[in-house]
Formats: C-alpha cells, structure tokens, sequence
C-alpha cells in the first residue's frame, strides 16, 4: 500500500468517525457498559452499539441541555458554528457514504469490522487498567485481547465473552477524571465532533498504545485506527439523528449527552 493511499484512507476515514457528532479524543468514544451512557472515547463496543439503545437511554431528559452536569463552554459561539458544518459535510457527504456501506457489506460482516476494530483498542484499555488500578479488570482484558486475537481471527468473533469475560471501555481522558483532573472547556472540533480539553489530550496519549499507530503510522491511526471508520459511523448514526430530531436545540443537547456519557464513563469504574 503506497503512501499516497494510506493518506487518501486515512483523511475518509477521518471524516467518518470524526462526524458522528461523537468524541473522538483522537478517536470515537467507545460504547460505554452502562445502557444509560453515551460511549465517548475511542472504541466501538464489541457488542453493543447506541443503536441498540432505547432513546430515552440515549438521552435522559433530567439533565436536557445540561441541567445534570456543570458546562464549561466558552467558545459557544464557534462551536455552534463547527456544529453546523459538521452536519452540512454529514448531510452531504457521509450520509451517503453510511447507506451505500449498509447496502453493501451484510450485518454480520459489519459487527465482525466493528470487533475488529475493539480489539485493537484492547492494549490501550489495558494500559488504563492498570493505571486505574483495576487489576482484575486488566487481567480480563488481557485474557480477552489473546483470545480474540488467536481464536478470534484478529477480534472479528468474540470468544472473549464465551469465557465470561465481558468487554468493558477504559482511556486516558477516563483515568485523568478518576485522577481529579478536570475537564476543561467544551470543545466542538472540525469533522471530529464533541470533546474536551482533558479528553482530547488522554485521545493523543491512547493512540501511542494502540497496535495501528505502528503498522501505519501515528496520522493515519488519528484519522481510522481510533475511530473504526464506517464501523463507527454504522454504529452510532440512527441514534444520533433521533437525538437532533428530538431536539429544539440540538447543540444544546449533544452536548450535553456528551458531558453525561464521560461523567458517567469515569463515575462507572469509582471504586
């Protein structure tokens, strides 16, 4: 695979992911084991995907435009505006792009992609794991990360789970906040959607821990190694169009789902 090839995938896969109005922190947030939790952070679950949630789990109409977790949003005014040519690049160009891979590639094939791609996540989670401190919950992702590598062909089939060891999410941004760190401000960035300072920084330091960075290159797994490309896309797309359907404001609301689904994410594992 030339150079020039891997830049072209790595800049649609980057759009992708990036424009499912979802964190990415260098990479789409990972579907969180809690139903009630939006995934914010790097992976797609192995199993479950927002889609499969109910909306009212999606999104919980108590903390509607933040009213459950404290917002730190300066930079309103630009973000609304990068929110608006996010929709209008998804609108015009992912959309599409969405249906004709659903047209395309059979639902089984794309939740084997979707594994695929968690598996990859595994060494960062485990990474975190055990900065965390949860070391029973690393020694489950370690024995789930050689199953599914080996017997699972790569992560495409979940042999994990026939052992009893359930996929579960951790990241930098995830151990910062355990850690005491906060937040920071809100941000909305180009094409790669809701995030904040803290989260964004804990995505650049995952992407170090992650196989991808190394078989192609620190930019390209920025753009498709976090993020899982149409996986992700696939994974999250109904749900976030039936929050901006359901929303008199919808800036409002995702950001505040965003908000909910990391506060929750950190609080899951509290100890």
């Amino acid at each position: 695979m030339t150079k020039a090839f891997q830049l072209r995938f790595a800049l649609l896969g980057l759009g992708f992911a990036l424009l499912t109005g979802l964190p990415a922190c260098a990479g789409l947030a990972p579907v969180a084991q809690d139903p009630s939790a939006i995934p914010t952070g790097g992976n797609p679950s192995s199993d479950t995907a927002i889609d499969d949630l109910e909306y009212g789990e999606l999104y919980d109409d108590e903390f509607e435009f933040g009213g459950g977790v404290a917002t730190n949003d300066p930079f309103e005014g630009t973000n609304r505006a990068l929110l608006s040519f996010n929709r209008g690049l998804a609108r015009h160009v992912f959309d599409p792009l969405v249906r004709g891979y659903r047209f395309a590639v059979p639902e089984p094939t794309r939740q084997g992609v979707n594994r695929a791609f968690a598996n990859l996540q595994t060494p960062s989670t485990l990474v975190n794991d055990l900065l965390q401190r949860r070391f029973k919950d690393a020694a489950q992702t370690l024995g789930r990360f050689i199953l599914n590598t080996t017997l699972g062909v790569g992560g495409i089939f979940d042999v994990g789970i026939e052992a009893g060891w359930e996929h579960h999410e951790a990241d930098f941004g995830q151990t910062l906040g355990r850690m005491g760190v906060g937040s920071g401000p809100y941000l909305m960035l180009p094409v790669f959607g809701p995030n904040t300072m803290r989260d964004g920084l804990g995505d650049v330091v995952d992407m170090f821990f992650q196989p991808l960075t190394y078989l192609i290159g620190p930019t390209q797994n920025l753009v498709i190694g976090a993020s899982g490309g149409f996986a992700t896309l696939d994974a999250h797309d109904t749900a976030l169009k039936a929050l901006e359907e359901s929303s008199v404001d919808y800036y409002a609301a995702l950001r505040s789902v965003y908000l909910q689904s990391r506060a929750a994410h950190i609080r899951t594992h509290e100890e």
